[in-house]
């Protein structure tokens, strides 16, 4: 009577134990996951910390055994913390970049504009020996400044009536353009038709689009330089 007593008593701490103390085993994990599965012990987010680490042990080809529960509950989510760290201070520098960049082309924009002004497409010719089809664009540079500029470099968005971009073309130009004057100038862009891009600008009606000029960098014909180029 006595031993059915004690039998019973330590069934009872079995069943009453909190499966966080569970340990693996290597042999009992469909055990323990049965035992979760009908357990109120673990939280939702502890169990989706536990399922993520056990699947990470899978992949890895690590075993468990001798890992309680709440072991490698602590573990994930300590995992998860330092991914959420690295995630945030990259994203911090990204912002950081970004707002640096913005601040670069706020003051270059006060000595340079550029706009485009005509865009046509030019369709190659086997027979002449021009084989390739090009986007022609042409654009006006104005130097707002006191000082000429003998070189500058940026980049200009195309984006439709919706402000949504279309193209983004990089622009390395480097003659002289006199203090407080204006210059045309010609590029193309080699056309690609299994790229959107190349296609939705060749379709658009440049009356159709707006323009967002985005300076880099500037060197004067004095040495002077701002923007990017400056800091290296």
């Amino acid at each position: 009577m006595k031993k059915l007593a004690c039998l019973i008593l330590f069934l009872f701490i079995l069943g009453c134990s909190n499966v966080n103390d569970l340990k693996f085993t290597g042999k009992n994990t469909e055990e323990i996951l049965e035992k979760i599965k009908k357990s109120k012990d673990l939280t939702g987010e502890e169990t989706g910390l536990l399922m993520a680490s056990m699947m990470r042990y899978t992949i890895t080809k690590q075993p468990l055994d001798g890992k309680r529960v709440k072991d490698v509950i602590a573990e994930q989510k300590k995992i998860v913390a330092e991914m959420d760290a690295k995630e945030k201070e990259s994203k911090r520098l990204a912002e950081e970049a970004a707002k640096k960049e913005a601040a670069i082309a706020a003051e270059l924009a006060n000595y340079i504009v550029v706009a485009p002004f005509k865009k046509t497409f030019h369709k190659a010719d086997i027979m002449s020996g021009d084989f390739e089809d090009r986007i022609n664009l042409d654009f006006a540079f104005e130097n707002k400044g006191q000082k000429d500029i003998r070189a500058f470099k940026g980049a200009v968005k195309f984006k439709d009536l919706f402000g949504d971009v279309i193209h983004s073309s990089n622009i390395s130009y480097d003659g002289t353009i006199k203090a407080a004057s204006k210059k045309n100038w010609s590029g193309s862009l080699k056309f690609n038709q299994f790229t959107d891009s190349h296609v939705k600008l060749r379709d658009t009606e440049l009356a159709n689009m707006k323009s967002e000029w985005i300076p880099k960098a500037i060197i004067f014909s004095d040495g002077s330089k701002i923007g990017v180029e400056a800091e290296k």
